[in-house]
This record gives C-alpha cells, sequence and structure tokens, in this order.
C-alpha cells in the first residue's frame, strides 16, 4: 500500500519543524487535533492516525499527519508514513504553502521529500534526502498559478476558500505536481444521515485508472467517515474517533501575518 493512499485517505478523513531565519519566541500553540482510526478488510484497528494543527506565529502554521500501525500491522509500518508536514501562511482567507515535506522508510532507508515554495521566485522545487545526507534537487517547475499539497488543501476548505459546496457541484484543484501538473476533482453529493457525501477521484501519476475515496463530511466540513479499496485487501476504512474536539468556531479564529509579502523557504 503506498504512503500516498493513507496521506489522501487522511486528507479524506479531514478535507520539526521548519525555521524561518529564527526560531519563534513562544511555544507553538495548537488549534486542533483529531484522531482517526483506520481498518483495513476484515481487520477493525490496524492504524491510528492524528492530524493537527499548529499556530507558530500570528499568520504561520503548521499542519501534520502521522500515523502508528497497530497489533501484528507494527511489523508492516513501512506502509505508513512517519510523518507529512506542511508549513502554511495565511493570505487573503486561505491557507499558501511554504514548506511542505514527507518522512518515509523506502527500502530500508528514511527518506525525506521537500517541496519548496518560492512565491517570489514563482519557482517550486523538490528536494530528497536519505538517511540523513545531504538534500539533493531532483527538479524545479514554474509556479505560474496555486498549487496545494494535500494539507493545505484540507485546511483551505475548512476554512471555506472555494466558497459553499452545493451538491452537485464540482471542485477542481491543481494538486502537487510529479513534476507534471496534477489535478484533484471533488463531486458533492447530497446530504445524508452521515453528512455530506463527497466523491475524490485522484488518477496517480503515470496511471491509467483513477483511485475513488468517498469521504462523508459533518456540517464543520471535517470528514467523519472516508473509505476507498485497496487490491488484494478490500475496504481501507478511516473513522473519526473524537468528534467532540471538532472547533465550533468555523475552525480558527485566524489573524493575518504582519509581513506585507510572502516568504520563500531556505
Amino acid at each position: 500500500m503506498p504512503a500516498p493512499r493513507i496521506l489522501l485517505l487522511g486528507v479524506a478523513l479531514h478535507l520539526a519543524l521548519a525555521t524561518f531565519g529564527a526560531a519563534a519566541a513562544a511555544a507553538p500553540v495548537i488549534r486542533e487535533q483529531l484522531h482517526y482510526q483506520v481498518s483495513l478488510g476484515p481487520w477493525d484497528d490496524v492504524a491510528r492516525v492524528h492530524l493537527v494543527l499548529k499556530e507558530l506565529e500570528p499568520g504561520r502554521y503548521l499542519a501534520e499527519f502521522a500515523g502508528a500501525a497497530q497489533g501484528m500491522w507494527k511489523l508492516l509500518s513501512r506502509w505508513l508514513p512517519e510523518r507529512y508536514q506542511t508549513e502554511m501562511i495565511l493570505r487573503e482567507g486561505r491557507f499558501l504553502p511554504l514548506v511542505y515535506r514527507e518522512a518515509f522508510i523506502n527500502q530500508g532507508r528514511r527518506v525525506v521529500k521537500e517541496y519548496r515554495f518560492d512565491y517570489e521566485g514563482r519557482r517550486l522545487t523538490l528536494w530528497r534526502q536519505a538517511d540523513g545526507g545531504p538534500p539533493v534537487q531532483k527538479w524545479e517547475v514554474d509556479l505560474k498559478e496555486p498549487v496545494y499539497d494535500l494539507l493545505t488543501l484540507f485546511y483551505n476548505v475548512r476554512l471555506g476558500a472555494w466558497g459553499p459546496l452545493a451538491g452537485g457541484a464540482s471542485l477542481r484543484v491543481a494538486g502537487l505536481p510529479t513534476p507534471k501538473p496534477q489535478e484533484l476533482i471533488f463531486l458533492i453529493g447530497p446530504v445524508t444521515n452521515q453528512g455530506c457525501k463527497v466523491m475524490l477521484n485522484y488518477r496517480p501519476p503515470d496511471s491509467g485508472v483513477a483511485d475513488q475515496y468517498l469521504i462523508y463530511l459533518n456540517s464543520e466540513r471535517v470528514p467523519t467517515l472516508a473509505w476507498t479499496r485497496v487490491i488484494l485487501f478490500g475496504k481501507l476504512t478511516g473513522r473519526l474517533l473524537n468528534p467532540d474536539n471538532i472547533r465550533k468556531d468555523g475552525l480558527l479564529a485566524l489573524t493575518p501575518p504582519p509581513a506585507a509579502g510572502l516568504e520563500a523557504s531556505r
């Protein structure tokens, strides 16, 4: 089960830390922390994942997704990403990513992939680091229009950055390139007794078949249930465990950053 499936499910379940020149004077403030249980086929509890949003300083946030295998599945923990992180800035009512990281195990090696957004230079670069070695730039593309990693996308949906999600509508969002352009398509369905039904169509790079994820959003646009199908194993399901911890104030009382410009990552 490739790591992007777990992250996509985490985003469906919910639609370090780098330094910005100097360390923040105050400790990060946790704005929200949600926990999900992951089931696979006949196995009810193969993993627990958490999704956390921290405020680093006014206007700057860190979103983090991490998972841990449970029981016998710890022997196969390489299936789960160690951590996904996005450092974001709030601008004009939506989040823009500054740095997006994936940390995982690949063939026994600890790998960190880092996407760096340079808005002033209008470029996006991917860097890869293995086993603590020096980061190596893999590619660079023009940043002609906003693109979003999955964590930033999730919190922008929570903020209502794309307006109301009416039944019958579709939402098309440019995702991270590979470096080929990618697009995520959300189809908004009716409101049921389980919540607003949403279908996510995602076509992995160089694949002729699109994966589909079924999501149920509550009134705060938090996924409480999501599932997809995995070859040989059956249904991969995520279920929210702590619905009482969802913020009821439109996610956050957010304030914009004091600086006028966007900072590029180092």
